[in-house]
């Protein structure tokens, strides 16, 4: 679904890791795991979304992780949340995040007037990780009302050290798939050449 949505393109992108690093080399893929109607559109569809629900509660139902809400991280993570609550609704609570924009800066805040509850386990979902600073901003945004955060899930890992910031904060990332495993695989069935695939893992290493 990733590679006929074109949800993976590749060439030379700036990522949100520039914003902290300017000088980082640019990325020569790209993952758009957003929707038409997010902000910053994407190519994937509600059915799409049910896809990545699918595979992520198997993550979660596999590694036994405790919760006793979910919430998307602003704003690629809101509809994946929306659709895992679809599929196990009335399961456990969904709770709302917010972004807000000023001076050039974003960064992610409680919803205002949402009920946060006292001591509540939220598991937290994304489309991917890179760098962990949009994560500890998240998992911040949902202590300060109260909740508790102890594990993180998204469809990719970039493996260029959000797992590893996040363990160092004391949180568990944990990822349906790694971006090795998914150029391993469109390499192995001929999607990308071998030259593509080693460019990647070369500057997956770099960064």
């Amino acid at each position: 679904m990733i590679f006929e949505r074109e949800a993976l393109k590749f060439g030379a992108f700036r990522l949100k890791l520039h914003e902290k690093f300017p000088d980082a080399p640019l990325s020569p893929f790209y993952l758009n795991l957003r929707s038409a109607d997010n902000p910053k559109p994407g190519p994937l569809t509600m059915e799409d979304y049910d896809l990545i629900a699918d595979c992520l509660i198997d993550v979660v139902i596999d590694e036994g992780l405790p919760f006793e809400a979910i919430a998307g991280i602003p704003r690629a993570g809101d509809p994946i949340a929306e659709a895992i609550n679809r599929k196990r609704p009335g399961d456990f609570r969904l709770i709302k995040l917010d972004k807000e924009e000023a001076g050039g800066q974003r960064r992610i805040i409680p919803k205002v007037g949402f009920n946060y509850q006292e001591g509540e386990i939220v598991l937290l979902f994304d489309d991917l990780v890179t760098k962990a600073d949009t994560k500890v901003e998240a998992i911040q945004a949902i202590e300060k009302g109260g909740s508790m955060v102890r594990d993180l899930v998204v469809l990719v890992d970039r493996e260029q050290g959000g797992k590893e910031q996040l363990r160092q904060a004391g949180y568990d990332l944990y990822s349906a798939f790694t971006m090795s495993w998914l150029l391993n695989y469109y390499a192995e069935s001929g999607k990308i050449t071998g030259q593509k695939h080693d460019e990647c893992l070369a500057y997956m290493a770099s960064v």
